[in-house]
């Protein structure tokens, strides 16, 4: 007994310690530990322990050396990237009548990232659109693949792609893969990396960050990053893993997913770029000087009218840079919000600012899957309704296949599209990738796939938010108590 009330003392101590900053998690897990005795500590070193600030110093350590190191051939790889850069860096935001509030919010609070012009952006829809295009852009590639996705099945498709990637690796181009341990779990247990893991010399595979029996805690700070930059020249971005269910199979209708997912040309890439070689040098602990080389920077041309901002988050990174850009959205939109998101769960703050925006005559909307993968992640974003709508947000449930699709359109003038969801832990716990963009036929083309979607979803009523049974109001409420976790 002695032992156990020391163990548990301790548990409760580290809580205090580094969840000062949320009260209602520390709570949850001081409940948590106290009630189920035993399991709740192993829950805890599982899910509650994420090691944000250590793992953040360690990537932003990192991350500084990137930018200050001098020696070849890392410092004329960035030097020439940043010059580059700074030929692009839109500045017509600012005075006149394009002078917009968004951005110069995003310029005090993402200061690590600029607007890009001569951008060239296509919204891509479905596997059925994207994974020929990626596979395309692999099959081109002349010196370098580097991919990083979170979720990679193991399946056709996925065999299908590292064919491909083995293919041109045998070709001397040169292929990195990130990959989340936990996301690609399933391909992970199969062997299906270690199958491929030596069938080139030019093909490497790593999982970004290692889970094991004496790290448990690691399984919380999760990769979800999506991504794929071939040559320098090309990336593709948003919210598209690998795997067979991203394709419109009518033999197995149950298994389909809806997503979204964008090809960029143009100056932004190297901004992407730069991003997935930080992620590599952390993932390998390699020394920045063996990874960053010119040519996987090559000149910077613009190919289009499009201005991109690339947005990478997580510990070490912008801080909280997803929620930020959420919540600059709603406090400086002039006239619309429309969002869409696969989970919503964003915690008070972001609901009250988006009743706010209402409250300023903003036309705030949202579109949720009815159908959803995670039932308690249906659950908890339904612990909001009643809340948003008598505040005049309009709740839209998209019907039919589960829609995976995550982006933002406000104003009708700018955009925010990538793999963060709406929801704490996009917010607070995983590393993801997104982009701000204005201007371009890319904003029109999101507007019509919002107003598809739409066409596709039946709008929630007050009075049916309101006027649930009993035990669907308590499994969200239940269900909601797991929000900073979920």
């Amino acid at each position: 007994m002695l032992v156990s009330f020391l163990i548990e003392t301790a548990v409760a101590i580290h809580i205090l310690l580094n969840k000062r900053d949320d009260s209602v998690s520390a709570a949850l897990w001081l409940m948590i530990v106290y009630s189920i005795p035993g399991l709740g500590i192993v829950l805890y070193l599982l899910f509650g322990i994420n090691r944000i600030q250590t793992l953040g110093r360690s990537i932003k350590f990192a991350n500084d050396l990137m930018r200050t190191e001098r020696g070849d051939p890392i410092h004329k790889a960035l030097s020439r990237h940043l010059e580059e850069q700074g030929k692009y860096v839109f500045k017509e935001f600012h005075g006149g009548e394009e002078s917009l509030d968004w951005n110069r919010t995003f310029d005090r609070l993402l200061s690590d990232t600029a607007p890009l012009s001569g951008n060239k952006l296509e919204l891509l829809r479905d596997g059925d659109m994207t994974y020929p295009l990626m596979l395309e852009a692999i099959n081109n590639a002349k010196s370098s693949i580097h991919l990083e996705c979170y979720l990679v099945m193991g399946d056709k498709i996925g065999k299908i792609f590292f064919e491909a990637l083995v293919r041109k690796a045998r070709e001397g181009v040169k292929v990195k893969v990130l990959y989340d341990q936990f996301g690609s779990a399933f391909a992970f247990f199969a062997m299906f990396f270690r199958k491929y893991a030596n069938r080139a010399p030019n093909l490497k595979l790593v999982p970004f960050a290692h889970t094991n029996l004496f790290f448990p805690w690691r399984i919380q700070l999760r990769n979800h990053r999506k991504l794929m930059v071939v040559d320098g020249n090309v990336a593709f971005v948003g919210g598209i893993n690998l795997a067979d269910g991203n394709l419109h199979r009518k033999e197995e209708r149950e298994s389909e997913i809806h997503d979204i997912h964008c090809m960029i040309r143009g100056p932004a890439v190297g901004e992407f770029q730069f991003c997935f070689l930080r992620d590599w040098c952390y993932a390998t602990d390699t020394a920045p000087a063996g990874v960053f080389t010119e040519e996987l920077f090559p000149v910077m041309r613009p190919c289009g009218d499009e201005v991109v901002r690339v947005i990478a988050s997580g510990p070490g990174h912008e801080h909280e840079a997803s929620e930020k850009s959420f919540l600059a959205a709603a406090a400086t939109a002039r006239r619309s919000i429309w969002l869409m998101t696969p989970y919503f769960v964003p915690g008070k703050p972001f609901v009250t600012a988006l009743c706010v925006a209402v409250a300023r005559g903003v036309d705030v909307r949202l579109i949720l899957p009815r159908k959803n993968n995670h039932w308690y992640m249906r659950y908890a974003s339904m612990n909001y309704y009643a809340r948003l709508l008598e505040g005049g947000v309009r709740i839209f449930e998209r019907t039919g296949t589960f829609s995976h699709s995550k982006a933002m359109l406000v104003d009708g003038s700018w955009a925010f599209m990538g793999s963060s969801n709406c929801d704490i832990r996009s917010f607070r716990l995983n590393y993801e990738l997104d982009f701000a963009a204005f201007k371009g036929v890319f904003i029109d083309n999101l507007r019509t796939q919002f107003v598809e979607e739409m066409s596709h979803s039946e709008e929630i009523t007050l009075t049916e938010a309101l006027n649930k049974k009993l035990h669907t109001q308590l499994l969200e409420s239940f269900c909601s108590l797991f929000s900073p976790i979920l």
